[in-house]
Formats: C-alpha cells, structure tokens, sequence
C-alpha cells in the first residue's frame, strides 16, 4: 500500500480512496472505502482508454455480466460507473499476494500446491464461461492466493480493452507471454482460450518461468505461435495436462469441465499453501489492519442521505462522542470508528463523472461478504494461526512426562554399566524436575492463545499483532520443548544396559523425531516470520 499523491483523486463515486495499491496497462488500483464501511479495490481507467466510445459500450455489458458471476473462486465486481468521465469499477479486496508475486519471492508451488490451483482456476473459469465471458487475460498476476483456495480477478475486463485500438505510448493491454496464439494472430477468440492461458500460468506455477521464456514481444508471440512450449520439470499427469492446455489448436485442448474432474480427487480441501506464502498472506492481512486503524481522516463536507447503514452510523457516532469523553474505549471505540462511514468530501475533491444515479450505472447489492476485519483475522488464524495444530508436539511431551516416571524407574533397576556415567545421563536421571513446569506452560500457553483467538474479531489492531507475534513464539517453545524432551528420554534410555530393553515410549518418539525434523525448519521459519512482521 502507497500513500496517495498529489495527482491521486480523493472520491470515487462514493467510495473514499485510502491508498494506492497498484497500477497497470489499464489504469490504477486503489483501496477504498464505501459509506456503509466496507473496504474495497477500486480500478479506474487509464483516460485515454476511456475516450473510446466503443469501449465504454462494451465495458458497460461486461461489468453487468461480471456482476452475475458469484461462484467459488472469483472476486465479484461490486459496482461501478462505465458513464464517468473516467470509468472505474470496485471489487471486493482481497488481502492476499498474487500468484506472480508468491512465485518470483518463494520460488515454484509444490505438488499438491498445483493440483489444488488446477482445480480452483478450473471451477472459476467454468463460471466465467456459463456467464458469456471470455476471460482473455489469465496469467499469474490475475490470480490471487487466499487461504480457501486461489481467486481469479479482471475477467471479462480484457476482452473490452483489447478490442480498443489503442495508440497511446507505453499503453499494453494483454500478455504476451499468457494469450493463446489464435488471440495473438487476431482470430476469433473463446473459451479454449483461456485454458491455453490456464496452461501458461501452470508451467508458471510449477517452474518459476513461463513455458515460452522471455524477450520483447515481438520475440515473445513468434514463439508462442509456432513454438512449442517448454515444460521441462514438469512431469506424470500434471505435466500431460499442462501439455494439453498448450495445443495450438483449440479444438486440442480439453475444457475446463474436463480439467475440473481430472484435478478434483488430487485437489484436496486442507490447507494448500506453503508457509512462506501464507506469512506474505498473513502480512497483508496485517496491513489491512493497520490501514484500518490508521485511516486517514477524511475532509469535512455536507451531510447527504445515505443509503447504507442509517441505523449503525448513529451508532457509532454515538460511541465515538462518547470515546471522546471517556464514556467508551477498549473494543468499543475500535468497532466504532471501523464501522462510521466517512464523511462526504467537498465537490473539488470528486472525480468528474455521471452521478450515482445514472441511467446506466450498474450497482451489486453488497450484502454476505465480509468485512475487513473478517479478511485479516481470517487470515492470521489459518495454519500457524490455529493453537490446537501443536497437539502433535504436545501430546508427546505429556506422554513422555507420564511414561518418563516408568523410564526412570527402569533406570534404576538397570543403572549404567559404565563406571563413570555421563554428565548428561546424571543430568537426565537426577534433574528431571523441569519436565512438568515445561509441559504445563505448553499446555496453558495453547488454551490461552485457543481462547483469546476467538475475541479477535473484536480486539484492538495492537493486541491483535500482539497474539500473532505470541503464536509465533508458541510454536517455537513447542519445538524447543519437545526436542527437550526426546533429548532427555534418549540419553536416559541409551545408557541402559541391553537387558533392559526398549521401553514402550521409543514408539512415541521415533515418528514425532522423524515427522517433527522434517516439519520443524519451515515451521521456526514461519514462526520467526510472523514474530518479525507483527
């Protein structure tokens, strides 16, 4: 997020703008923010796109076909206004990194990873198509990735801007290295299109570069038309279907009907993400509540009607008069000034265009979809964020502190045939008093952190960051504590004789030695991460 700058508009329509998100061949991005509270991506279009009166006809059609799609896997268009001056639209914000970004930073998604971007790109395109829309643009900067799968954002939006015949310097609509080669020659273009898209942004996915490398484009649509892809790395029935989605010809390549059956078994429903990508997810979330709490203060102006949300704005104003008097604080003041929609700004500040109630302005209800504050605690409390995963270190430390009297007394029974026994096996055998106080600071961290987790939703910003950070040293101390204990069960039952046999607790120890030395560097990886950015 970038602060906005002096050429930035202030207004939207009726959306107060809070930050610069990003910019692109076809205009800029920002966070947004309606008078009802809810926060938004606002795209407005490049100017001299929007002078093209053919463009604004098809904008306007494809914005009320986008409006209908609400399937699993795409971020719906919640508004917008083809009639202004400058068109824009707003979609719902997701707080997630794109797949380009996660990919470039964190290197190629593993198998499973793969399989389950299949699958959800497969169903989001399937309803792209069943609403007459023809996506033109898939690559991995469309696709973001959230925790419940990956979402697909500008559809139908390309196939406006590349039917405009645009003339403008350093303006690029499409990609080069991501269109299907009947869309680079300028034929008639379809649904198979967008699986040869598909295609390119899986090899993407699974290698780190795309199948028809890099260069200028002119280089780069030469070999997209009459080279094949590379795909090396890339192998078993994954590979094939990627191989598939690459056939120059349209009728070669299999429908996303076909790629959603053949993905669905293999996709999974768990968690799908490597670590590293759900901490950059965890740090967006992050910034969206700082963002939050850190709203700049809109300027003042003339109080209009509003149609969102009469009831909760009295509300809210009350509470925050009555925070200014020290009558509210605590969660009460948060969810307050969260919920007070911002005040009007001052006609200058608005940018010139068609009035809310246009002819032809399209408008989606905004009802069902989640707040901001439900995006970021949602994402904060996936993976590393769930207390009760840390059942795997901890239910062996509590075995190995009850069956660790039995180890003990078997020690005694079977002392060490050396004359002169270790100082870690006299540690271990006469200084075990630490074991309880580590296992019963383990168990409390876990239900305090359980039970905290779920008054996030109303906790102050700070205090949210506080207990990701504790998650983060929660899992540390988990590793730490249950390495602890197996080093202390090993030095006490290695120096037994061989008459003594192995105790029962070795079975215990020898999968959480293995799963756990497997699982531990990612997850003090992850853990050192999640400390650092909160």
């Amino acid at each position: 997020m970038q602060p906005l700058t002096a050429t930035d508009p202030r207004q939207v329509g009726s959306y107060r703008l809070l930050y610069r998100l990003g910019e692109g061949g076809m205009g800029r991005v920002y966070l947004g923010r309606s008078p009802g509270g809810r926060t938004v991506a606002l795209k407005v279009v490049h100017g001299t796109i929007a002078g093209d009166a053919g463009f604004r006809q098809r904008f306007a059609r494809e914005v009320r076909a986008a409006q209908s799609l609400r399937g699993a896997g795409t971020v719906p268009v919640l508004d917008a206004d083809p009639e202004a001056e400058v068109p824009w639209l707003a979609t719902a914000y997701v707080p997630g990194p794109a797949l380009a970004d996660a990919v470039v930073l964190h290197g190629p998604l593993p198998q499973e990873a793969l399989w389950r971007l299949l699958s959800g790109l497969a169903k989001a395109l399937a309803g792209v198509h069943g609403a007459g829309l023809v996506h033109r643009d898939v690559k991995p900067s469309n696709v973001l990735l959230s925790p419940s799968g990956p979402l697909l954002i500008d559809f139908g939006i390309a196939r406006s801007a590349d039917e405009t015949a645009l003339t403008g310097t350093g303006l690029v609509v499409g990609s080069p290295g991501y269109m299907s080669p009947e869309q680079a020659e300028g034929r008639t273009v379809g649904p198979t299109a967008d699986v040869f898209s598909l295609g390119a942004v899986l090899a993407f996915a699974a290698t780190g570069r795309g199948p028809f490398g890099g260069g200028s484009v002119a280089e780069l649509l030469y070999r997209l038309v009459h080279h094949e892809p590379d795909l090396d790395g890339i192998e078993g029935a994954f590979g094939e279907l990627t191989r598939r989605c690459l056939a120059k010809r349209p009728a070669d390549r299999p429908t996303v009907a076909e790629l959603a059956a053949a993905s669905g078994e293999r996709a999974g429903t768990g968690p799908w993400l490597p670590a590293p990508v759900v901490a950059a997810i965890a740090q967006k979330a992050e910034e969206l509540l700082n963002a939050e709490a850190q709203e700049p203060e809109g300027p003042q102006g003339p109080e209009g009607p509003r149609k969102e949300a009469e009831e909760p704005e009295k509300e809210a104003q009350r509470l925050v008069r009555g925070s200014e008097a020290g009558a509210v604080s605590g969660p009460d003041r948060v969810a307050a000034i969260t919920a007070l929609p911002p005040r009007t700004p001052p006609p200058t500040a608005v940018m010139p265009g068609r009035t809310p109630a246009g002819p032809v302005r399209a408008r989606a209800a905004s009802s069902g979809a989640s707040s901001p504050r439900e995006d970021a605690v949602g994402a904060l409390t996936t993976g590393l964020g769930r207390p009760l995963y840390g059942l795997f270190f901890l239910i062996p430390v509590v075995a190995l502190l009850i069956g660790g009297f039995d180890l003990l007394d078997r020690a005694a029974r079977y002392p060490s045939e050396s004359e002169q026994p270790s100082a870690a096996h006299q540690w271990a055998v006469n200084d075990d008093w630490w074991r309880f106080p580590v296992a019963l600071l383990l168990l409390g961290a876990m239900v305090g952190l359980q039970v905290y987790r779920k008054r996030l939703m109303t906790a102050p910003a700070g205090r949210v960051r506080l207990w990701s950070a504790g998650i983060g040293l929660y899992w540390i101390a988990l590793m730490a504590g249950t390495a602890l204990h197996l080093a202390w069960f090993v030095i006490v039952q290695e120096d037994m004789p061989s008459e003594a046999g192995d105790h029962p607790l070795l079975w215990v120890a020898l999968p959480v030695i293995v799963i756990g030395g497997a699982v531990s560097p990612a997850l003090l990886l992850a853990s050192v991460l999640r400390i650092v950015r909160a």
